[in-house]
């Protein structure tokens, strides 16, 4: 492989590299925009983005899963860089669907396959990459505690060219969430070290 030539070279080598850490070390993967909001209660898991599809954005697994080393096996026998994702989120879900008969989640429910958890979409993606503009506006009523959910993803990738940034003092979801559960990163980066508002957080691309 030429990485000059490679088109999504980054993001692939992002996804080589958080399989092989995980499946040496153990451990929770979380993308850089993911505001962790409570702990993850599970040992063994992927993150739902739909009723039939993983992400790769956040997932935790016991050191040396056999399923990331099927992943590992399957990330080189069907490379493909051209596609965006395959080695990522779709990954991901065809390796989760051969272990699997992957069925509709009822309600709030989890599923599980042999010893993985397939979580529900609402426990990191209660708000869907098609409404990501959601977190840059206010909302009524303006602090939701989102009870289902372990994390939230910001989805910083589709920001990527409208930028939007949190602003102090503008009460929009996004300052919510970095106010309380980012403290120390909203103070510093947001409110300036001394407490002064200086510019806005922008998004932090993985």
């Amino acid at each position: 492989i030429n990485s000059d030539k490679e088109k999504y070279w980054l993001h692939v080598s992002s996804d080589a590299s958080r399989l092989a850490i995980i499946w040496k070390y153990g451990g929770i993967y979380m993308d850089t925009d993911i505001i962790s909001l409570r702990p993850i209660p599970e040992a063994n898991f992927l993150a739902a983005q739909g009723s039939r599809s993983s992400s790769n954005g956040v997932f935790g697994f016991e050191p040396r899963h056999p399923f990331l080393w099927a992943c590992m096996e399957n990330f080189v026998e069907h490379y493909n860089s051209h596609l965006w994702g395959n080695q990522g989120p779709l990954l991901m879900t065809r390796m989760l669907r051969v272990r699997c008969r992957l069925g509709d989640f009822q309600e709030l429910g989890d599923l599980k396959c042999q010893n993985v958890s397939f979580l529900h979409p609402q426990r990191f993606y209660p708000i869907p990459f098609r409404e990501w503009r959601r977190y840059y506006q206010v909302w009524d009523p303006p602090h939701p505690s989102f009870p289902a959910s372990y994390a939230l993803h910001l989805w910083n990738f589709m920001n990527r060219r409208e930028r939007k940034t949190v602003q102090a003092g503008s009460n929009t979801l996004a300052e919510h969430l970095y106010r309380q559960h980012c403290p120390r990163t909203y103070r510093i980066l947001v409110r300036g070290p001394q407490g002064f508002v200086t510019r806005g957080l922008g998004p932090m691309t993985p």
